[in-house]
């Protein structure tokens, strides 16, 4: 192999697939729409993928074509499904057209998302493929059809790779793991679409660089590899990790999203017998790698770290939790009023201990929500405010007879919990609210 075209190679995983092929003193030669800022002196044709005249003159001198040029960010796959499928699908078709006749191979790039909800157990090559869910992965699933269709129409050798999640250096901002990397060194939280229980199968992105070069064998030749890691890691796990390489930021969950890859078990038992690979990488090691990278190229400026940020139960109170607060609070504090007036049981009294137990209540039940993080204020500001009324309530008459407070009956304690439930439940709407409407793609997982 004296010379591989890579479509795509000016991005996150060609220039790591660059890198591999110099390593391994393969020529490497890129198709992309801009030059690689990793390999300014590197070979490089630049054209529209689906430009078959511009591809033929690209893969001219190569012997293999490892075809990694896609539309990979699943939300912008979403917002513009039409682009998709003309960088994805129809992009692929014109690199096996532009290779029809040459003899050479596409080492095409797929997607372990292909496999969806497919089944339960250990999913392997040969396993039965389900309706893909999302655009993404029915783009994705064409490419494939494509290669073996050419394949058998024209005899145009392939070799499609089903990647696992990668992430590592030069990763695009979108990406999950570089997302919450960047909240947390900022100390925002960091957000997980529906439960966090979805699984993935990372792999870092120097090992998946070193499994598609060796996929250039022989031995590989019209034949499907997963390359992903054995780790199944959780997105809630993901962000444990994140936390503990990074800082100790709050978590936060919004809806799921439609069209979701729940996660599946992968094996990649095919590419350790037939090519010799497998993922060294630990999830950990790699998400610190990324860090060390991040840092080092000014991907971000960490803020300087403050108490707040190491503990985030203690958050200050920021203008939008504040008018949640409030908000809360008046609305909890007037339904119960607006009960108590109506009925003849109450009287000056007790609409008075009404007043006072509801703040109360609605104090200490807002102080505990930022632990299950719903951001509205400082949770120890709220709960020292609890304890002191509690106490002045409970132990000091004095404090009774100058607010005139009667002693409370059931019906007292019931409104009380009326108004402290309705808070609660004001609270964690908006703030549902106020997370879902944040950018699609600063909600990861």
């Amino acid at each position: 192999m004296k010379r591989v075209l890579v479509t795509g190679g000016s991005g996150f995983i060609g220039s790591h697939v660059v890198d591999a092929l110099i390593a391994r003193e393969v020529e490497p030669r890129i198709f992309d729409l801009r030059p690689s800022p990793h390999h300014p002196k590197v070979d490089t044709r630049l054209g529209e993928l689906t430009n078959v005249g511009a591809l033929r003159q690209a893969v001219k001198g190569c012997d293999a074509v490892i075809h990694l040029a896609a539309s990979a960010d699943v939300g912008i796959v979403a917002e513009d499904p039409q682009g998709a499928e003309r960088t994805n699908a129809r992009g692929t078709l014109a690199v096996l057209e532009a290779a029809r006749g040459t003899g050479m191979r596409i080492i095409y790039g797929s997607t372990i998302w292909v496999y969806g909800e497919s089944g339960e157990g250990v999913l392997d090559e040969e396993s039965p493929l389900g309706m893909p869910a999302h655009l993404y992965t029915a783009t994705k699933l064409a490419g494939e059809m494509y290669c073996t269709s050419y394949a058998e129409l024209y005899d145009v050798p392939y070799t499609i790779l089903r990647f696992g999640i990668p992430y590592g250096p030069r990763a695009r901002p979108a990406a999950v793991i570089p997302i919450f990397v960047n909240k947390a060194m900022a100390g925002d939280p960091l957000t997980i679409a529906g439960d966090g229980l979805q699984t993935r199968r990372f792999v870092y992105v120097e090992d998946l660089a070193d499994g598609i070069v060796r996929a250039l064998d022989d031995g590989a030749e019209n034949k499907i590899y997963n390359l992903a890691s054995n780790e199944t890691v959780t997105i809630r796990e993901l962000a444990e990790v994140v936390r503990g390489t990074t800082r100790n930021v709050d978590i936060v969950h919004t809806p799921g999203r439609t069209g979701d890859f729940g996660g599946a078990e992968i094996s990649s038992v095919r590419a350790k017998d037939e090519l010799g690979w497998a993922a060294s990488t630990p999830i950990e090691e790699g998400v610190g790698r990324y860090v060390d990278w991040a840092q080092s190229d000014g991907q971000f400026e960490p803020k300087p770290e403050t108490q707040e940020i190491a503990r985030p139960a203690e958050r200050e109170l920021t203008l939008s939790g504040a008018a949640v607060a409030g908000l809360a609070c008046l609305v909890g504090l007037i339904l119960p009023l607006l009960l108590a007036l109506r009925t003849d049981d109450f009287g000056q009294g007790q609409i008075h201990t009404i007043i006072a137990t509801t703040l109360v209540g609605m104090l200490a039940g807002l102080a505990v929500l930022p632990a299950y993080g719903i951001r509205v204020a400082r949770t120890g500001l709220l709960a020292a405010w609890s304890l002191v009324a509690l106490l002045a309530f409970a132990l000091f008459p004095v404090t009774r007879h100058a607010l005139e407070l009667g002693r409370p009956h059931a019906g007292t304690i019931l409104l009380t919990a009326i108004g402290a439930g309705t808070a609660m439940a004001v609270a964690v709407g908006v703030d549902r609210v106020r997370e879902y409407r944040e950018p699609a793609g600063e909600r990861a997982g």
